[in-house]
């Protein structure tokens, strides 16, 4: 019963994120309504549909020492908030890419006078790649180099904030000077798009709408626009972090479990729904820099910025040698080495088609059958001796000491001897 209660508290709280995030995209959309379009897909809607993850991640580190009762008590919220992010980051850069494919090859691309015309795949610039992919490889690198220890201190989360605020400087250099024209057919878009949406919600958290009649922005209704729903994400990720504790107890497995597939596709939710939306509208760019953008800010903002405020404030991490800490020892690399062929297939060819998105789902498909695996014990999931001995402190990796055989018990002198059998 836990366990179907946190299955319906992530499929509700992942509708929330939706909506939430729509009103946080059009809010942003039009304070940021001077961005050329690959910079506003790695900035605003990157920040804006990673806000689920940097909640959670926040309350999974928090939650157990402010509000034990109700997040759980364990000392691993770390490590589920690594969870969390690491796997909406393989959500992101495999599952994302591979929709916007189907998306383009199945409903075609909306031209002028709202025609659409289906598409056989999708052409990304390559030097925008290029550069977001620098940046992208160079937080895991340093995010592995941090996690060598079982002990994360504050400034090693303000190194991370520091690489997200370069990356921020170098894309918004040259990234102003939109055409008015294309910023008009996206808010025709958005028109058409509005409506009640799944059991009302859609209504319901139109924050515009249902503050200020649904009035063309200004800038003080755009921010408080974009404070409303900030706080509706907030509370929809409490949820979401309190399903991770509890499906987790109902399992019998580690929150990092749970939290890298569970936790991680409902926070990927308005990063799959904004970059669907650019690409059929034929903005490949856009979708591709929002997801690319997004695994940025998830590794820098949302695992750097909660754990330099914990630093600050509660003191360092300590992360535990076996148990969950272990498997994030292994998700580190993976993920690593998902971004690389991720990467490769983006820059290698004109484009990214139909083959390269079903070898894309085929990717993320064995990522969930290794991660369940791990949950589970699988003997084929072990792959320990890979990476743990390489990198992983003396104290994790060194054998104990094989425990003593129990001696056998001398009987007591006071125990009653059994009864002589009957002659």
């Amino acid at each position: 019963m836990l366990l179907f209660a946190s299955l319906v508290v992530i499929a509700l709280m992942s509708i929330v994120i939706m909506y939430a995030c729509n009103s946080f995209e059009d809010a942003a959309d039009y304070l940021g309504r001077n961005m050329k379009p690959g910079v506003k897909g790695a900035t605003i809607n990157a920040i804006g549909s990673s806000l689920p993850e940097l909640f959670t991640t926040a309350l999974l580190l928090f939650g157990p020492l402010f509000a034990p009762d109700f997040f759980g008590s364990r000392a691993d919220g770390f490590s589920a908030g690594i969870a969390t992010c690491a796997g909406s980051a393989v959500f992101n850069a495999v599952i994302i890419p591979g929709l916007c494919v189907l998306a383009v090859l199945f409903l075609g691309v909306k031209g002028p006078g709202g025609t659409r015309t289906k598409v056989d795949s999708i052409t990304l610039d390559k030097k925008v790649v290029i550069k977001d992919g620098i940046f992208f490889v160079g937080a895991e690198l340093a995010l592995i180099y941090f996690l060598g220890d079982t002990t994360v201190v504050w400034w090693m989360g303000g190194a991370l904030v520091v690489i997200y605020l370069v990356y921020i400087f170098v894309t918004l250099r040259t990234g102003f000077g939109v055409d008015e024209e294309e910023d008009d057919d996206e808010d025709e878009d958005d028109d058409e798009e509005a409506g009640a949406g799944l059991l009302g919600l859609g209504w319901l958290l139109d924050a515009n709408a249902r503050f200020f009649g649904g009035r063309d922005f200004t800038r003080n209704s755009a921010w408080v626009v974009l404070g409303i729903s900030i706080a509706y994400i907030a509370l929809a990720c409490a949820g979401i972090a309190w399903a991770v504790e509890h499906s987790a107890q109902a399992l019998g497995v580690q929150p990092y479990f749970t939290a890298v597939i569970l936790a991680a596709a409902a926070t990927s939710v308005p990063d799959t729904v904004l970059s669907v939306k650019d690409a059929l509208k034929g903005n490949y760019d856009d979708a591709v820099a929002n997801a690319v953008g997004s695994n940025i800010f998830d590794i820098c903002v949302c695992l750097g910025l909660p754990l330099m405020i914990y630093g600050l404030t509660v003191g360092a991490v300590e992360l535990v040698a076996d148990g969950a800490a272990a498997d994030v020892q292994i998700l580190r690399w993976v993920l690593l080495a998902v971004t690389a062929v991720v990467l490769a297939l983006f820059l290698i060819g004109r484009g990214v088609g139909r083959a390269k998105a079903v070898l894309l789902f085929g990717m993320y498909f064995v990522w969930t059958a290794f991660v369940v695996g791990r949950g589970m014990g699988a003997e084929w999931a072990a792959v320990d001796d890979w990476f743990g001995a390489a990198d992983a402190p003396v104290d994790a990796v060194a054998a104990a000491p094989a425990p003593a055989a129990p001696a056998l018990a001398a009987p007591s002198p006071e125990a009653p001897r059994p009864p002589a059998p009957p002659r």
